[in-house]
């Protein structure tokens, strides 16, 4: 069974008007209901940051990219 909550980052690359660009996501995990808190997002790039948090669905993506990656872990783990 995995520990009932976990803290954790995850770097994330991505181009921004052909440069490239990473959000680097910092989250507390509750495996248990299989929640994710963000707990801050750091942009290495204004234009970035911008279009994360201007666009619903990509940060829809980001969030459901993150619940992929934690459900794999939590497979490994179980």
């Amino acid at each position: 069974m995995p520990a009932s909550f976990v803290y954790g980052r995850v770097a994330l690359d991505f181009a921004v008007e052909g440069r490239k660009a990473k959000a680097i996501v910092k989250y507390r995990y509750l495996a248990q209901d299989k929640v994710v808190e963000y707990l801050s997002i750091e942009y290495s790039d204004p234009k970035l940051k911008e279009k994360v948090e201007g666009d619903p669905a990509m940060r829809q993506k980001i969030n459901e990219y993150v619940e992929r990656m934690l459900a794999k872990r939590d497979e490994r783990l179980s």
